[in-house]
Protein backbone atom coordinates (compact mmCIF):
# COMPACT_ATOMS: atom_id res chain seq x y z
CA UNK A 1 0.00 0.00 0.00
CA UNK A 2 1.36 3.40 -0.96
CA UNK A 3 2.27 5.62 2.00
CA UNK A 4 0.47 8.92 2.29
CA UNK A 5 2.61 12.00 2.03
CA UNK A 6 3.06 13.91 5.23
CA UNK A 7 1.04 17.09 5.23
CA UNK A 8 3.08 20.30 5.15
CA UNK A 9 2.59 22.24 8.37
CA UNK A 10 3.87 25.47 6.89
CA UNK A 11 1.95 27.91 4.75
CA UNK A 12 0.86 26.48 1.38
CA UNK A 13 2.73 27.53 -1.69
CA UNK A 14 1.16 30.68 -3.06
CA UNK A 15 -0.12 30.78 -6.61
CA UNK A 16 1.34 33.40 -9.01
CA UNK A 17 -1.82 35.60 -8.92
CA UNK A 18 -1.71 35.79 -5.11
CA UNK A 19 2.02 36.52 -5.15
CA UNK A 20 1.40 39.30 -7.69
CA UNK A 21 -1.37 40.74 -5.54
CA UNK A 22 0.91 40.74 -2.48
CA UNK A 23 3.68 42.49 -4.39
CA UNK A 24 1.21 45.15 -5.56
CA UNK A 25 0.07 45.76 -1.97
CA UNK A 26 3.68 46.34 -0.87
CA UNK A 27 4.28 48.69 -3.84
CA UNK A 28 1.12 50.73 -3.17
CA UNK A 29 1.94 51.10 0.53
CA UNK A 30 5.39 52.36 -0.38
CA UNK A 31 3.97 54.91 -2.87
CA UNK A 32 1.83 56.44 -0.12
CA UNK A 33 4.67 56.54 2.39
CA UNK A 34 3.20 53.83 4.60
CA UNK A 35 5.53 51.32 6.19
CA UNK A 36 4.91 47.74 5.14
CA UNK A 37 4.26 45.59 8.23
CA UNK A 38 7.31 43.46 9.00
CA UNK A 39 5.48 40.15 8.69
CA UNK A 40 4.47 40.96 5.07
CA UNK A 41 7.96 42.10 4.11
CA UNK A 42 9.55 39.07 5.73
CA UNK A 43 7.16 36.67 4.01
CA UNK A 44 7.79 37.87 0.47
CA UNK A 45 11.53 38.24 1.03
CA UNK A 46 12.06 34.82 2.60
CA UNK A 47 12.89 31.60 0.74
CA UNK A 48 9.89 29.36 0.13
CA UNK A 49 11.87 26.45 1.61
CA UNK A 50 11.87 28.10 5.05
CA UNK A 51 8.95 28.06 7.50
CA UNK A 52 7.15 31.40 7.65
CA UNK A 53 5.97 32.82 10.95
CA UNK A 54 2.25 33.46 11.02
CA UNK A 55 1.00 36.98 11.58
CA UNK A 56 -0.95 37.51 14.76
CA UNK A 57 -4.65 38.00 14.07
CA UNK A 58 -6.30 41.20 15.25
CA UNK A 59 -7.01 40.63 18.91
CA UNK A 60 -10.67 41.47 19.48
CA UNK A 61 -10.25 40.87 23.22
CA UNK A 62 -6.95 42.70 23.61
CA UNK A 63 -6.17 44.05 27.06
CA UNK A 64 -3.78 46.66 25.65
CA UNK A 65 -5.10 50.14 26.55
CA UNK A 66 -3.53 51.70 23.45
CA UNK A 67 -1.05 54.58 23.16
CA UNK A 68 -1.01 56.91 26.15
CA UNK A 69 -0.65 60.60 25.29
CA UNK A 70 1.92 62.36 27.48
CA UNK A 71 1.59 65.75 25.81
CA UNK A 72 4.41 67.36 23.83
CA UNK A 73 7.96 66.12 23.31
CA UNK A 74 10.51 67.31 25.89
CA UNK A 75 13.66 67.76 23.85
CA UNK A 76 16.06 70.44 25.05
CA UNK A 77 17.09 73.34 22.85
CA UNK A 78 20.45 71.69 22.18
CA UNK A 79 18.75 68.42 21.21
CA UNK A 80 16.72 70.25 18.57
CA UNK A 81 19.66 71.91 16.85
CA UNK A 82 19.64 71.14 13.15
CA UNK A 83 22.61 69.69 11.31
CA UNK A 84 23.51 69.37 7.68
CA UNK A 85 23.43 65.62 7.92
CA UNK A 86 20.78 63.37 9.41
CA UNK A 87 21.99 60.86 11.97
CA UNK A 88 21.04 57.90 14.16
CA UNK A 89 22.59 57.04 17.53
CA UNK A 90 21.95 53.70 19.23
CA UNK A 91 22.46 53.57 22.98
CA UNK A 92 24.53 50.73 24.37
CA UNK A 93 23.08 47.41 25.53
CA UNK A 94 22.63 46.99 29.26
CA UNK A 95 24.06 44.18 31.40
CA UNK A 96 21.27 41.83 30.30
CA UNK A 97 21.89 42.48 26.62
CA UNK A 98 18.76 44.63 26.30
CA UNK A 99 18.53 47.60 23.94
CA UNK A 100 18.25 50.84 25.94
CA UNK A 101 17.19 53.43 23.38
CA UNK A 102 17.96 55.29 20.19
CA UNK A 103 17.95 58.88 18.96
CA UNK A 104 17.73 60.23 15.43
CA UNK A 105 17.54 63.37 13.34
CA UNK A 106 15.54 62.25 10.33
CA UNK A 107 15.92 63.85 6.90
CA UNK A 108 14.54 62.92 3.50
CA UNK A 109 17.71 61.25 2.25
CA UNK A 110 17.46 58.69 5.09
CA UNK A 111 14.08 57.39 3.98
CA UNK A 112 14.03 53.68 3.06
CA UNK A 113 17.74 53.22 3.74
CA UNK A 114 17.33 50.87 6.71
CA UNK A 115 17.22 47.09 6.84
CA UNK A 116 14.66 44.49 7.91
CA UNK A 117 15.15 42.70 11.21
CA UNK A 118 17.84 40.05 10.95
CA UNK A 119 16.27 36.67 11.70
CA UNK A 120 19.54 35.48 13.19
CA UNK A 121 19.15 38.05 15.97
CA UNK A 122 16.92 37.12 18.87
CA UNK A 123 16.39 40.16 21.11
CA UNK A 124 16.16 39.34 24.81
CA UNK A 125 12.79 37.77 25.57
CA UNK A 126 12.08 36.75 21.97
CA UNK A 127 10.60 33.26 21.69
CA UNK A 128 8.58 33.02 18.49
CA UNK A 129 6.44 34.96 16.08
CA UNK A 130 4.01 32.04 16.11
CA UNK A 131 0.99 31.53 18.31
CA UNK A 132 0.76 31.88 21.28
CA UNK A 133 3.67 34.34 21.48
CA UNK A 134 3.32 36.53 18.37
CA UNK A 135 6.64 38.19 19.13
CA UNK A 136 8.27 40.68 16.77
CA UNK A 137 11.86 41.82 16.41
CA UNK A 138 10.85 45.44 16.79
CA UNK A 139 13.03 48.28 15.50
CA UNK A 140 13.49 51.25 17.80
CA UNK A 141 14.34 53.49 14.85
CA UNK A 142 12.21 52.06 12.03
CA UNK A 143 13.84 50.77 8.87
CA UNK A 144 11.93 53.34 6.82
CA UNK A 145 14.02 56.00 8.64
CA UNK A 146 17.33 54.23 8.09
CA UNK A 147 17.16 52.10 11.22
CA UNK A 148 19.30 48.97 11.18
CA UNK A 149 17.85 45.51 11.55
CA UNK A 150 21.36 44.09 11.91
CA UNK A 151 22.32 46.04 15.05
CA UNK A 152 21.19 44.44 18.32
CA UNK A 153 21.06 47.89 19.92
CA UNK A 154 18.10 48.76 17.65
CA UNK A 155 15.96 45.65 18.25
CA UNK A 156 13.64 44.76 21.11
CA UNK A 157 10.98 42.10 21.56
CA UNK A 158 7.52 43.55 20.96
CA UNK A 159 4.12 42.01 20.42
CA UNK A 160 3.51 42.27 16.71
CA UNK A 161 -0.16 43.04 17.22
CA UNK A 162 -1.12 45.60 18.38
CA UNK A 163 2.19 47.07 19.61
CA UNK A 164 4.49 46.95 16.58
CA UNK A 165 1.52 47.46 14.29
CA UNK A 166 -0.74 49.35 14.28
CA UNK A 167 0.27 51.42 17.34
CA UNK A 168 3.96 52.10 16.74
CA UNK A 169 3.57 52.16 12.97
CA UNK A 170 0.89 54.84 13.26
CA UNK A 171 3.31 57.29 14.87
CA UNK A 172 6.15 56.35 12.54
CA UNK A 173 3.91 57.13 9.59
CA UNK A 174 3.17 60.59 11.02
CA UNK A 175 6.90 61.26 10.97
CA UNK A 176 7.23 59.79 7.49
CA UNK A 177 4.57 62.09 6.02
CA UNK A 178 6.28 65.13 7.52
CA UNK A 179 9.72 64.10 6.24
CA UNK A 180 8.30 63.35 2.78
CA UNK A 181 6.97 66.93 2.81
CA UNK A 182 10.49 68.26 3.40
CA UNK A 183 10.60 68.50 7.18
CA UNK A 184 13.39 67.43 9.50
CA UNK A 185 12.23 65.54 12.59
CA UNK A 186 13.99 64.85 15.87
CA UNK A 187 13.04 61.40 17.17
CA UNK A 188 13.75 59.35 20.27
CA UNK A 189 12.57 55.85 21.24
CA UNK A 190 13.17 54.44 24.73
CA UNK A 191 12.20 50.94 25.88
CA UNK A 192 11.31 50.75 29.57
CA UNK A 193 11.83 47.52 31.52
CA UNK A 194 10.46 46.20 34.78
CA UNK A 195 13.50 45.21 36.84
CA UNK A 196 15.19 42.28 35.05
CA UNK A 197 12.38 41.42 32.64
CA UNK A 198 13.83 40.78 29.20
CA UNK A 199 10.94 42.24 27.22
CA UNK A 200 10.14 45.95 27.56
CA UNK A 201 7.08 46.72 29.66
CA UNK A 202 6.48 49.75 27.45
CA UNK A 203 8.06 51.83 24.71
CA UNK A 204 8.31 55.61 24.93
CA UNK A 205 8.21 57.60 21.66
CA UNK A 206 9.01 61.32 21.30
CA UNK A 207 9.15 63.26 18.05
CA UNK A 208 9.30 66.93 17.18
CA UNK A 209 9.67 68.59 13.81
CA UNK A 210 12.26 71.35 13.78
CA UNK A 211 10.84 72.99 10.67
CA UNK A 212 8.74 76.12 11.14
CA UNK A 213 5.03 75.32 11.21
CA UNK A 214 5.52 71.62 11.86
CA UNK A 215 2.61 69.61 13.17
CA UNK A 216 4.80 66.77 14.44
CA UNK A 217 5.13 67.04 18.18
CA UNK A 218 4.15 64.02 20.24
CA UNK A 219 5.14 62.19 23.38
CA UNK A 220 3.46 58.80 23.80
CA UNK A 221 3.85 55.60 25.75
CA UNK A 222 2.86 52.28 24.21
CA UNK A 223 2.32 49.40 26.63
CA UNK A 224 3.96 46.19 25.38
CA UNK A 225 0.97 43.90 25.86
CA UNK A 226 -0.97 41.80 23.35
Amino acid sequence: MARKKKKNNYFPKLSPPIMLFGALVVLILGMFGIQTPEFISDYFNSPQSQPTEQQAPAKKNSTNPGPQDNGLAVFTEDELKDAKQGWITYHELDGLGRATGADALIKQKMINTGTSANRNIRPPGFISGLEPYFHSRGHLIGRQFGGSGDDERNLVTLYQNPVNTPYMTEYENRIRRAVDAGETVRYRVTPVYNDKDLMPAEVHLEAQGITAGTQVNFNVTIINEP
